[in-house]
């Protein structure tokens, strides 16, 4: 059963949501941080169609304030994050049925922070190859951008289930559910992936050349 006896104080309480808040918007976050320079190669290294969301509640919350923008950009990827993780979480629910649902949605979101992890990463390996664009070869850039992110992706991967399972039986999952609750995140790894996740090297030939251009015209 969960662990929900040591939640009585309201510092208690409030840190249980922030477990729940601050994984969803580091998870979400990449998402949102792209520019009009950036966006192609944010929808090329991430499920284009999580992009386009965090564009649209980008569009809702203009401001002509660069700092403000700034932070509506970062809290609309971080809205996509959450919704994410909530219907992530229901399914890890279905699984687990030994606790309430905002329990099952902490479990999903502690244990998502491997992935927030690579998210990051890989959202800096898009802004390190604007950065060096004019000064590396097309075969270092290539490097790393698509390789690097490969290994990443197994890395964070691998963290990823490893802290579920851990978690589960630190929380008092049974050992046949724990089995039921990483088969739930291979799921999630698979269909992240198969979505667009990383950059293939058929987007890379395209992307490249685009880039370049875009870099002389400066």
């Amino acid at each position: 059963m969960a662990d929900n006896d040591g939640y009585k104080t309201p510092l208690a309480r409030a840190a249980r949501i922030m477990e729940i808040i601050i994984p969803c918007y580091m998870f979400g976050k990449a998402w949102g941080i792209s520019d009009a320079k950036t966006v192609d190669l944010f929808r090329a290294m991430f499920p284009p169609f999580l992009i386009d969301i965090a564009e649209f509640f980008k569009r809702i919350m203009q401001t002509d304030n660069e700092n403000i923008q700034r932070f509506f950009s970062t809290m609309s990827g971080a809205i996509v994050g959450f919704i994410v993780v909530a219907i992530l979480a229901l399914i890890m629910h279905l699984v687990l049925r030994d606790r309430k649902y905002i329990d099952s949605l902490r479990f999903t979101s502690v244990s998502l922070i491997p992935i927030a992890v690579l998210n990051g990463t890989l959202s800096h390996a898009i802004k390190t190859l604007v950065e060096n664009l004019g000064s590396q070869t097309p075969e270092a850039l290539y490097a790393s951008t698509v390789s690097s992110s490969r290994g990443n992706i197994a890395l964070d991967g691998f963290f990823y289930l490893t802290a579920m399972w851990f978690l589960a039986r630190r929380t008092g999952v049974r050992r046949t559910k724990r089995v039921g609750v990483v088969c739930v995140g291979i799921a999630f790894m698979v269909i992240y992936i198969g979505l667009g996740l990383m950059i293939s090297p058929a987007e890379w030939q395209v992307l490249l050349p685009k880039l370049q251009q875009a870099l002389t015209a400066h």
